[in-house]
């Protein structure tokens, strides 16, 4: 009998803990507090490719293109830490941050 509650008792442990792990991974949130780096980098890609566009469009003003050229280095930047093999979480925390701002100053541009 006391083999029965050991057996029963394991199974119900080995039963929570697999819940409380899928429960975790469906709460939102829970697994976007690091942001993907991957994901990062495809966005970072992206506004680097945009702003080169911008550099070249004859309808974008000198005055525009000027934030353009000084934004060009700042997403290069961040483009090369997230190209990085290894990049701390903390890290990757402040690289989405500063992608962040940098789409939005070339939102602000394109307005």
């Amino acid at each position: 009998m006391k083999k029965l509650w050991s057996t029963a008792f394991a199974a119900a442990l080995i039963a929570v803990t697999l819940t409380a792990v899928s429960v975790r991974a469906q709460i939102p949130g829970v697994s976007s507090l690091i942001p993907d780096k991957a994901a990062l980098l495809e966005q970072g890609k992206k506004l680097l490719a945009e702003l080169m566009e911008m550099k070249q469009d004859p309808k974008v003003s000198a005055a525009d293109k000027s934030k353009v050229d000084k934004l060009i280095p700042q997403a290069t930047a961040v483009n090369t830490e997230l190209a990085k093999p290894q990049v701390e979480p903390s890290k990757l925390t402040k690289l989405a941050g500063q992608l962040g701002d940098l789409q939005k100053q070339v939102a602000a541009i394109k307005r």
